[in-house]
Formats: C-alpha cells, sequence, structure tokens
C-alpha cells in the first residue's frame, strides 16, 4: 500500500506544502500512518463541523496521533449551512472551504477515499440521475478553491478497498474514530452501504466493474468537454465588461444536446455550480423566441441572457435597494469607489482628482458626448453604445458642480477629463 501511495505522489507531485484531511476515521488514519512511516513531510488538518457531540472528543483524539507520529497538526472549526443540500454536503461544501482557506499556491492536499467510496458515489449518482460528467466519479486529482490557484487534491487510494485498509489498520495496531451517523441509514450513502452493496458485491467484483465504468465515462466526458470548446469558439465567445457572450446565430444552428453541452461546459469554464436539468432545458427554449423578447433564465449563480443577437451568460445582478436619502456619493477620483451593486469606479489614466458627485441615472437625463454637435436622451445613447437594458439602471454618472463629465466608462462629455473612469463589477 505505501507502493500505492508513492505511485500517486510520483506522478502528481505537489510544488508547495502536502496536507493530510484527516478525520480520525478508518480511512485517513491508515493514509496518516502510511504517510509518517514513508517519512514524507506533510501536516494533519482536521476540520471540526460541530455537528457531533464527539467533536471535541474526535479532534483531541486526531492531535494525539498525529503528535504520537511527530506529524504536525492543525485543526479548524467550521460552521456548517444545511439549508442547501442538507447536512451532508453542507459539511462537504464547509470542509473544502477550509482546505482551500488553510492551503497556499502549490499545495496539495490529500484524501483518503478508497474504491469502495468510489462505488458508491457512483451507484448515488447513477440513482439522482447524472450526466456522464457525474458518473465519471470522484477525480484522483483535481484543482481546489478559486480557478488559477494552484491548490489541488489527491486521493492516492481510490484503488484500494476498505477490507484491505481494514487489514492494514488491524496490522500495525492503529486506532481510529468511529462516527455513530455511518450506522444512520436515514442517509442515502449508509443506506447504500448497509442495504445495497453487499448483494452487489457477493456476485460481482464491484469496484473493479465501477472503475473500468468510470473510466470509460470521464473518456466520454472528455470528449463532449472538447466539443463544447469547439462550438464556444464556433459562437465566438467573448469576455464582456459584466460576465461573457456567444453568437446567438451560430448557437441555434446547434442541435439542443450540443447546446446544452455548451451550456454546461461555459459554466463550468467560471467555476459555477452546475444548474438542474430543467433550468438548462428552459434556458434553450427562451433562446428560439422572439428576437425582441427579453429572456432572463438563471442557471445556478448565472443568468442567461440576450441582446443583440448575442447570448449572454452573466452573474445574478442584485436589486439595487436605495434607502430614502442615499443614491449620490461622493468621489475624490483617486480612491477606487465601491458603489451598490457591487460595482466599482476607478480613475482611468489621466483622470484628475477633484471632488466629484456619483449617482445612478433616474430617467429623462439627456448628455452630449465629447465631439458630438447636440444633446440626446441617455436612454437613446445607452442604446446607441450597446449597454445592456439589464445594465442601464446601474450605470454611474460622474458629475462636478452639477456638470455631467462622464456616463460610465462609455463616454465624456466636452467639460470631462480625456478618457472616463474605469466601471467595473467585481465578480
Amino acid at each position: 500500500m505505501t507502493e500505492v501511495l508513492k505511485t500517486a505522489l510520483r506522478r502528481y507531485p505537489a510544488t508547495g506544502a502536502l496536507w493530510l484531511g484527516y478525520s480520525g476515521g478508518l480511512d485517513s488514519s491508515v493514509l496518516l500512518h502510511l504517510l509518517a512511516t514513508a517519512k514524507i513531510p506533510f501536516a494533519a488538518l482536521h476540520i471540526h463541523h460541530g455537528l457531533s457531540a464527539q467533536a471535541d472528543a474526535w479532534l483531541a483524539h486526531c492531535e494525539a496521533e498525529a503528535t504520537k507520529l511527530g506529524v504536525p497538526f492543525v485543526a479548524m472549526k467550521v460552521e456548517v449551512d444545511c439549508k442547501r443540500g442538507g447536512v451532508e454536503q453542507g459539511a462537504r461544501d464547509a470542509r473544502y472551504a477550509a482546505f482551500s482557506h488553510k492551503m497556499s499556491a502549490g499545495d496539495q492536499i490529500l484524501l483518503a477515499q478508497h474504491g469502495d467510496d468510489q462505488s458508491e458515489t457512483f451507484l448515488l449518482r447513477l440513482l439522482r440521475g447524472a450526466g456522464v460528467l457525474g458518473l465519471g466519479g470522484m477525480a484522483q486529482h483535481r484543482g481546489i478553491g478559486t480557478s488559477g490557484e494552484g491548490k489541488a487534491l489527491l486521493r492516492p487510494l481510490l484503488g484500494v478497498s476498505r477490507a484491505e485498509l481494514e487489514q492494514y489498520a488491524l496490522a500495525n495496531q492503529l486506532r481510529w474514530v468511529e462516527d455513530d451517523s455511518n450506522a444512520d441509514a436515514t442517509y442515502d450513502r449508509n443506506y447504500l452501504r448497509s442495504q445495497v452493496t453487499p448483494s452487489l458485491r457477493a456476485r460481482w467484483p464491484l469496484n473493479a466493474r465501477v472503475a473500468q465504468a468510470s473510466e470509460n465515462l470521464r473518456e466520454a466526458a472528455g470528449l463532449l468537454e472538447e466539443l463544447a470548446g469547439e462550438d464556444l469558439s464556433r459562437c465566438g465567445a467573448r469576455q464582456e465588461s459584466f460576465g461573457c457572450s456567444i453568437g446567438l446565430t451560430a448557437f441555434r444552428d446547434l442541435s439542443v444536446p450540443r447546446q446544452k453541452n455548451l451550456l454546461r461546459e461555459w459554466l463550468a469554464s467560471l467555476g459555477a455550480q452546475m444548474p438542474e436539468a430543467a433550468h438548462l432545458e428552459q434556458a434553450v427554449l427562451q433562446t428560439e423566441a422572439r428576437d425582441d423578447a427579453a429572456i432572463e433564465v438563471p442557471l445556478g449563480e448565472r443568468v442567461v441572457r440576450r441582446y443583440r443577437h448575442r447570448l449572454y451568460l452573466t452573474p445574478q445582478l442584485p436589486r439595487l435597494k436605495l434607502e430614502a436619502g442615499e443614491g449620490e456619493w461622493l468621489w475624490d477620483g483617486v480612491v477606487s469607489l465601491v458603489l451598490p451593486g457591487g460595482w466599482t469606479l476607478s480613475p482611468s489614466v489621466d483622470w484628475p482628482s477633484g471632488e466629484y458627485s456619483v449617482r445612478f441615472r433616474s430617467h429623462g437625463e439627456r448628455a452630449q458626448p465629447r465631439e458630438r454637435h447636440h444633446s440626446q436622451t441617455l436612454k437613446k445613447l445607452l442604446q446607441e453604445y450597446g449597454l445592456p437594458p439589464w445594465l442601464r439602471d446601474q450605470v454611474p454618472l460622474v458629475s462636478r458642480e452639477g456638470t455631467l463629465l462622464a456616463v460610465g466608462d462609455l463616454f465624456v462629455t466636452e467639460e470631462g477629463p480625456l478618457k472616463p473612469p474605469i466601471w467595473a463589477f467585481l465578480d
């Protein structure tokens, strides 16, 4: 088993520190012992979820075992949000967020999931109607945290069964804790483990068959990802100041399965959560609405919108709720101004310091961009400059002593500086 660990570490070496996600259970206790006896430098990281009356005792056990092996030990307490996805999902989300928070760029955290866990995950996702990506199972190696941070997660024991881990633990006289919730069959995973997989294992080599199926499905998922990348390119995908967009005409030329595949990959590339299948179906249907129809379909953390023959994928736009007396802000033209709704206004090159007032448009304003011979309604100018409708009530108007100088980053007036300020969304 030590060679299994070393092979995984050679294949996926860490450029920074190595961590172990150490719960104190059988699986992570075996991995702790394997790492320590192989004299691989690492630190054990224990997450205290606060969900069990035994949580404090588990923390003390983990610290004692790590200390006994001379392993640096770190514990973190987290708050679990059970509102979205239940207790299991909430605990997992909190745990992974804590891992990422503690890690630095180049660090890698090892988790002790094994082959039995992989089989259970496959069956759970199958019964929930997952697609090829979900049925590909847990990846042995992947990024963790925000994309581009360079933090990684490694599961070196996916090819090892729970029975093999138990044999190793008993042979090395290891001590571990038992989570009493693992016996609660109201949890889907526990039900599968106690009532379903024993019968499957009695007839078939379950872990081996699931591993082969998952590998096949990962290959299929890879092909779908490549196809989506080609389709995104064909549709002229581009980054916008608020979200990103693709050409609607080219998107409509794709078959419906390819449209949905493109949307999934688009969301994944932004690190967004996958929406429910019904929402994805609705987004595709809405793209066929008449050309002058305004569409707005939420897809998890993002929204599909349409404007001028392009399909936009944008963050959820906060509703502006201004209290009485609010609606105008002072700006010195030097430090970035944070505006309601998640926007910032920053000085562009050569933007002069001074006393500016900033507000959102009301309605009926007129403006005259530099080098224009007459003023027009701001509504018409925003249309002319191609600002999508959902942003028009949030564009900042910059004035000094009652004179309008700039409208967002779209244009300046004759009285304004040479270049408009930088207007950006904090996504």
